[in-house]
């Protein structure tokens, strides 16, 4: 950009600099790069004239310093300007350029960040893509990330535009803190609209006065918003009035909420423990909303973010309705636990008079027993707010512990003298962690404890060191150090369950349940299960020396186990045992229960369920692929008691498999992913396979739903077995038109998919963060059945964007070629025709650089029976369709397809893996994208090793999967 592109208008520019070419800007010395303008701002402690001489020495070609700045001559062009803030504001814009078509922004002293929050989640419940920018950082539909400044510096405030429109977000909503107006840092931003919400006593060690940081606060109504814009005002504070009357004569649209309001107008609240229900009038109609959240702050917050909805397009009845979806902000009132004793345990950004006294005001018409609060203040900052903040305190809570809160390079005790000079009778514990802990065994059943100050912060500031801190952390482990031990199973309860018979001293209870004493734990039991190859008693000595507390037996194994000293339960079948303890297990939870089983797709669509319903219970779900005849059982047995969604993979090789499994399971919720001749080798046709998956039908609960595939060709066999079973909701997903859990759009993109659903009636825009056709038609599957489990879908569809692949089922690996980079997708764990045509459609929709291949290297697919060379064969169409332009084939099966490809495409065929590495390690080179892929058997997981060893690691999806395991494709 030329400089007179930048700065016209906003400053004179001599003639012989009009083209010059600018890079950048920047406020900060430190931050200059070659090519940037510096701006030479006067802070409170600095003047920026003082750093020319450095941003000339790191590149600078230009400065603009105010009129009055002096300093020594830098050796580069210096202009001149008014306010170097408000230059920095609108030079930034006008570098960036591109931002959200409607943005709005909310100033006040408190409910800035639950404005900007719930404006974004009611856009994004009317179907719009949205975000906001403040406190606690940005958030979208697919990110959240953490900042430091409730209201960003212009150059980072108009980057993160200018990311935000090239995203597709179009509308936006951000704070507007006192110091962001008073230096000018939203000057720049096109408002579509204004909110007030209340104004108190904060900041005033930088303003003068209140009425300074009034002004300061009124700059968004009477210098950012043009005359017309709305302006919705929150209508029952203090000050209310005088920012009606400033709004109006800038000539805004002025619209206020709340129990004076008349836009949208308060009539009346009824206050339960952890939501309220509210009578709310708007033109001329009355809705009944009940709002998710306590506080009648957290109500007047919801009222001003629907205004600001409505007032920018949203219709009325839907943002009004959406309000009893909302979720409260990171850190305000927000329920971080229960004690033992039933006492909810909250943490609050309160770090102001007002602030505080709303939040206690909120708790205490649902508290029965007495309000405990922990808060201290921070240093540095406004000192005549803490002997306030005491006597608020001490006259709204029942008992109060004052502590340490960002003391910065004041003395933490003189801090806490200051609020304890009003606060008679409030106790005293420096340390913040022990204050939490102190205040959390001292509540009793009915008290309700708010912990107020830090809210979503994460660090204790002491001189000039952030150490991390969470209050969040701190009340979760205090609560933990109280709750009595829980045990997966007590053993009188597995004694009971499994029919079995204790021999030794046994313990109370178990952790965990193991058949692998490899991989067995401290405190879990031992099922030594006979397999195919190994009989688990031959392990049962190496399974006590890891540390199983306890030994599940046979009765006929007994005299070999003479030597092995543990306490034992003996059973007549050990693996009979613990599909007796699955049954007991499924019995005692009240969890939701959704079972997955199809040809294809099956552990994608179970891990995705994992992971999305994870943000709102406790899920238990398969591990890796334990589908079967020992895998089901096992799970069922490990479910906790207290589970809130349970997950379970049904898998089979032959007919009649499926059938005891879901017996056991009982789900109330069935999918069928799709059917494919996979283990055809075991079946004469297709028909043969839907019909054995058609078994997991006969397990649904009475009530229960069934989620089939529309586009797949057995949905109508399919859907007549449901419908025999008994299963009054049966549900169609995917692209078909008849379908009422509906794939409206999709679109791939270089590391996932966007795509519209139609869930049950309801749209959503979901970012799908693995890529893949068949991956959104998973996720499509998975979004209906947690919506028909009782989950929140705004909220699943928000950790669709999160999802990463796992290793061998679409795992990527970015590796260093040498004059670029080599893509190599693992698809190395499962391969049948189904999910090698998806393998192929995704290396199709994969971007390739200049100069690069698509490379397929495949191996055989596995237990296709005498179908197996046709189906090998078949694979021709798609490969050639998808235009891939090298093949490489490992395996005897894979020679039905090389002798089928003929010269249409490029192709080399190797008998074994061990012939094929040192080919593939040879052909590959930068710029290309290898998909590799087999059944899992044929060991093609060595040629990803090979390429991972001989090309360093630029980037992998794969990486830290470990917690949740991956999500597969």
């Amino acid at each position: 950009m030329k400089l007179n592109e930048l700065a016209a208008d906003l400053a004179t520019i001599p003639a012989d600099l009009a083209e010059l070419e600018i890079t950048g800007l920047s406020a900060d010395s430190r931050n200059v790069q070659p090519g940037h303008v510096f701006v030479a701002i006067a802070g409170q402690k600095q003047d920026g004239a003082q750093f020319l001489a450095d941003a000339v020495q790191r590149g600078a070609v230009a400065a603009v310093a105010a009129a009055q700045a002096e300093f020594g001559s830098p050796g580069v062009p210096v202009i001149r300007v008014a306010d170097p803030r408000l230059f920095l504001a609108k030079a930034a814009a006008r570098f960036y350029g591109a931002q959200p078509e409607t943005m709005v922004a909310v100033t006040g002293t408190a409910g800035k960040t639950s404005v900007a929050s719930f404006t974004r989640q009611i856009w994004e419940r009317a179907g719009l893509q949205a975000a906001m920018i403040g406190t606690t950082g940005v958030e979208t539909p697919t990110r959240k990330q953490y900042g430091q400044l409730t209201t960003p510096d212009p150059m980072v405030l108009h980057r993160i535009l200018s990311e935000l429109a090239d995203e597709g977000i179009a509308h936006c909503s951000m704070e507007a803190s006192s110091h962001g107006l008073d230096q000018h840092r939203l000057d720049g931003v096109r408002l579509s609209a204004g909110a007030f919400t209340n104004l108190g006593r904060d900041h005033l060690d930088y303003h003068a006065s209140m009425e300074e940081y009034f002004a300061a606060k009124m700059r968004l109504f009477e210098a950012l918003l043009r005359p017309g814009a709305p302006a919705i005002i929150f209508a029952d504070d203090t000050w209310s009035a005088r920012v009606i009357e400033r709004a109006g004569a800038r000539g805004l649209e002025i619209l206020t909420v709340g129990r004076k309001g008349d836009f949208l107008a308060l009539k009346r609240v009824e206050h339960q423990r952890s939501q309220q229900i509210a009578e709310i009038h708007h033109g001329g109609a009355i809705y009944q909303v009940t709002l998710p959240l306590a506080g009648d702050f957290q109500l007047s917050n919801a009222l001003v973010a629907a205004g600001l909805a409505i007032a920018t397009g949203v219709p009325a009845g839907t943002a009004i309705e959406a309000l009893e979806h909302l979720h409260g902000a990171s850190g305000r009132l927000e329920l971080v636990g229960t004690t033992q004793k039933g006492v909810p345990a909250y943490v609050d950004y309160a770090h102001k008079p007002e602030a505080l006294e709303q939040v206690l005001q909120s708790v205490r018409p649902f508290t029965t027993g007495r309000v405990v609060v922990v808060f201290g203040c921070g240093g540095d900052r406004d000192r005549g707010k803490r002997p306030i903040m005491g006597e608020i305190a001490t006259r709204l809570a029942d008992l109060v512990v004052v502590t340490d809160d960002n003391p910065r390079s004041e003395d933490p005790a003189a801090i806490r003298a200051e609020i304890l000079a009003e606060a008679p009778g409030a106790l005293e514990i420096g340390d913040r962690a022990q204050a939490i802990s102190d205040a959390v065994a001292m509540v009793a059943e009915g008290d309700t404890l708010v912990v107020a100050g830090k809210g979503h912060e994460e660090g204790q500031t002491v001189g000039d060191t952030v150490l991390p801190f969470s209050d969040h952390d701190e009340i979760r482990k205090a609560i933990a150090r109280q709750a009595p031990r829980e045990w997966l199973w007590t053993t009188a309860d597995m004694v009971d369950a499994m029919k079995g018979r204790p021999v030794g001293d046994l313990p109370e209870g178990i952790d965990g349940i193991s058949i692998d004493s490899r991989s067995i734990g401290p405190g879990e039991a031992f099922f030594a299960i006979k397999g195919d190859r190994f009989d688990g008693h031959d392990f049962a000595s190496s399974a006590v020396a890891s540390g199983a507390a306890l030994l599940v037996v046979a009765e006929s194994r007994l005299p070999a186990l003479g030597r092995v000293r543990a306490p034992m339960i003996v059973v007549d079948d050990v693996l009979e045992a613990m599909a007796r303890l699955g049954v007991a297990a499924r019995a005692r939870t009240k969890a939701r229960i959704i079972a997955v089983t199809g040809s294809v797709g099956k552990t994608t669509t179970k891990e995705m369920l994992r992971h999305v319903l994870s943000a709102q219970g406790s899920v238990h779900a398969s591990v890796a692929s334990f589908n079967n005849h020992w895998g089901v059982p096992l799970t069922l047995a490990r479910m906790p008691k207290d589970t809130a969604f349970g997950v379970f993979e049904i898998g089979m090789n032959h007919a009649g498999e499926i059938r005891p499994l879901v017996k056991m399971v009982r789900p109330h919720i069935a999918i069928v992913t799709a059917i494919a001749a996979a283990h055809l080798g075991n079946f004469k046709n297709i028909s043969e396979i839907a019909a054995a998956k058609a078994e997991i039908f006969e397990g649904v609960e009475l009530g229960g739903h069934a989620l089939i595939n529309r586009d797949s060709e057995k949905f109508a066999q399919l859907k007549k077995a449901a419908a025999a079973c008994d299963i009054a909701n049966v549900h169609a997903f995917g692209a078909h038109r008849q379908t009422d859990i509906k794939l409206v759009s999709w679109e791939p993109l270089e590391n996932g998919s966007s795509a519209e659903f139609k869930i049950l009636g309801e749209t959503v825009a979901v970012s799908v963060g693995v890529p893949g056709h068949h991956v959104v038609q998973n996720a499509l599957a998975v979004a209906g059945a947690a919506k028909l489990a009782g989950a929140d879908l705004r909220t699943v569809v928000k950790s669709f964007a999160d999802l990463s692949p796992a290793k061998g089922r679409g795992a990527r690996h970015v590796l260093d070629a040498g004059r670029g980079t080599l893509t190599v997708i693992d698809d190395s764990y499962n391969a049948n025709p189904a999910s090698m045509r998806a393998g192929i459609a995704l290396l199709r929709d994969t971007p390739l650089a200049e100069g690069g291949r698509r490379i397929a290297v495949l191996g055989d697919m596995l237990e296709l029976g005498n179908s197996s060379k046709k189906l090998h064969a078949e694979l021709r169409t798609p490969i050639v369709e998808a235009g891939i332009d090298l093949l490489l084939l490992g395996g005897p099966e894979m020679k039905a397809l090389a002798d089928t490809v003929g010269d249409a495409i490029a192709c080399r065929h190797y008998e074994t893996v061990e012939a094929l590495e040192p080919a593939l390690l040879e052909t590959v080179r930068s710029g290309d994208v290898v998909l590799i892929k087999s059944s899992n058997g044929i060991g093609f997981s060595r040629l990803v090793s090979a390429l991972v060893d001989k090309f360093p690691a630029v980037s992998d999806s794969g990486a830290g999967q470990k917690s949740r395991e991956g999500v597969t494709a």
